[in-house]
């Protein structure tokens, strides 16, 4: 069996950890660096890069280069890389296989599966689309933790025999979460979790970046937005302006050559920031993470002072004006021996080892956690005067509740005869289904006929500790049921084409290489003829053959070599 990691998988960086000895450490690059930055970049031979070197063409090429990707996980947006156009989880998935292999050449083993964080207010798309980014990298994930909890557990575990109530504020690159939990007894047990999937470091940056932008026209009356390039090295310069704010005072902004005047001049950005104006330009997104912690005291039924320990994670709650706010209102608090880049992997690392029974069973650890949005499904109701309203959503699971949980709730046929029923799934706080998030649904069918409100239909929900949601409808007259996976984001495995680390063109060297040389050759010379789309069919099994053949995969090799030998003598 291959060994198990934990994965923060973040918005701008990521971060790998392992069990040693019974104790969480981090796994460093091929660079020696602990941290990678989640960045997808394709070089001019069409080979991906994953994290440094990506980051660094970002400004020459962003067109090449795709960042902050986890801010799209859940959704069916496609991205646009070279030539390519790929899904959010494809992305996500280079970024994992790229950790994987920097974990198994410093473990020198095989690493199989993960458990991997995401945050506590991420919905199950993106949950789902999470773990299917995993499986795409060749890793099981049976897990996926919370990051608040994830923290929680890194400092937990030195922790074991204390009793004390924590307030963990993650602040990353682009998620922001406050989770209020409770640890005694080798428990950590989470009572609330708010936050907002679209607040983090990234937006200070761009607040950065706005006010660069709009000195500049007002200095000289050309607007740079459209310019891709300059705006890469805006966004550079103002993530490098953040990070000089937080141990100086003022920092001064320089970039030559942005534009050109009227008369062919060459005009330059040159302004200083300080870091007052810094926290002025974010202000009212640091009021928006104080009233989340507020939200999330409340639900816990906490008080400020009932709080015993804050730890403050997240690159970005290094951000002075952030430890000023959690300094003030918690009343210095605040832990501050625990890395803020590194608690989330390293509590990643301590589920990993609880998991595989790396973790002494003297410092066994059980976790509670909450739901973080309330799960219903659509209904009829009756207004009165006969009258029925459609469109209605009613709770199954509450939000905060404590997970793993099942909830059931019978309901009723609405009109005379009803046979069949669609069972729909939504995930949100609001009274009306459209005011909520659609995760799913599926069809019942075999209802007896009968005169309405007869015949009665249990529906059950299971969450469970990934955050996975499993809906059983059953009609109660006769026992017929149906079970289903909320999986609105599951992606064919076999259909996914992806960009490969390896390089192709080392299948002349293999073993099977004369067995496909003469297929592989009239390939590569037909496709110059080609129109693009019979082009792209071909070049996709020219990329599976030769990848098979590197990985000495006989049956794959026949397999791809036939059906590119069909594919070619059908075109020509």
């Amino acid at each position: 069996m291959g060994r198990i990691i934990g994965i923060d998988l973040g918005t701008t960086t990521s971060e790998i950890a392992y069990i040693k000895n019974g104790k969480p450490e981090i796994i460093v690059n091929d660079l020696g660096n602990r941290i990678t930055p989640s960045v997808v970049g394709l070089t001019d031979d069409n080979e991906i890069i994953v994290g440094t070197l990506p980051k660094r063409q970002a400004v020459l090429k962003p067109e090449r280069t795709v960042m902050e990707i986890k801010r799209l996980m859940g959704t069916n947006e496609k991205i646009s890389i070279g030539d390519k156009v790929l899904s959010p989880q494809e992305i996500s998935s280079m970024i994992l296989k790229k950790l994987k292999k920097y974990a198994e050449d410093y473990l020198g083993e095989s690493v199989t599966e993960a458990v991997i964080t995401v945050p506590a207010n991420f919905n199950d798309l993106q949950r789902q689309a999470t773990k299917e980014a995993g499986e795409l990298a060749g890793l099981k994930v049976d897990r996926i933790i919370n990051e608040p909890t994830a923290a929680a557990l890194a400092y937990g575990i030195d922790n074991l025999e204390g009793e004390e109530k924590v307030l963990v504020y993650d602040l990353g690159g682009g998620t922001f979460d406050v989770t209020v939990l409770e640890l005694f007894d080798g428990v950590i047990d989470v009572k609330a979790s708010r936050g907002n999937n679209k607040l983090g470091g990234k937006d200070f940056d761009e607040r950065i970046e706005k006010y660069i932008i709009e000195d500049f026209e007002k200095k000289n009356g050309i607007n740079l937005r459209n310019n891709k390039k300059t705006m890469a090295r805006i966004k550079e310069a103002a993530e490098r302006a953040k990070i000089e704010l937080s141990s100086m005072d003022s920092t001064d902004i320089e970039l030559p050559f942005v534009a050109i005047d009227e008369n062919q001049n060459p005009l330059e950005i040159s302004i200083r920031l300080t870091r007052s104006k810094f926290e002025e330009l974010i202000m009212d997104l640091l009021e928006a993470t104080d009233k989340e912690i507020q939200d999330a005291l409340e639900a816990a039924k906490y008080s400020i002072d009932d709080i015993d320990v804050v730890l403050a994670v997240g690159g970005s709650s290094r951000v002075p004006c952030v430890r000023r706010l959690l300094n003030t209102k918690f009343n210095k608090k605040i832990k501050t021996d625990i890395n803020p880049d590194e608690a989330i992997a390293l509590g990643a690392a301590v589920q990993a080892g609880i998991k595989n029974d790396e973790i002494s069973s003297e410092d066994s650890v059980l976790i509670t956690d909450a739901c973080r949005y309330t799960l219903g499904t659509n209904i009829v109701t009756d207004v009165g005067n006969g009258r029925l309203m459609s469109g209605v959503f009613d709770p199954i699971i509450m939000r905060d509740s404590k997970i793993p949980c099942t909830r059931k709730k019978v309901y009723y046929t609405a009109s005379e005869n009803q046979n069949k029923v669609v069972i729909d799934v939504y995930q949100g706080d609001g009274k009306l289904v459209i005011e909520n998030t659609k995760i799913g649904e599926f069809l019942l069918e075999g209802i007896p006929e009968a005169p309405a409100r007869e015949e009665a239909i249990e529906v059950s929900f299971t969450y469970n500790l990934n955050g996975i949601l499993e809906v059983k409808a059953k009609i109660l007259s006769n026992g017929k049921s149906i079970s289903e996976i909320i999986d609105t984001q599951s992606i064919n495995k076999e259909d996914v084409v992806c960009f490969e680390e390896l390089n192709l063109d080392k299948w002349k060297e293999c073993k099977l290489a004369p067995k496909v040389k003469s297929i592989i050759n009239l390939c590569e010379r037909k496709m110059e003829t080609m129109n693009d789309t019979y082009r792209e069919k071909v070049q996709e099994l020219l990329n599976k053959l030769k990848k098979s053949v590197i990985e000495n995969d006989d049956e794959l090799v026949k397999k791809y070599d036939e059906e590119l030998t069909d594919l070619i003598f059908d075109i020509t």
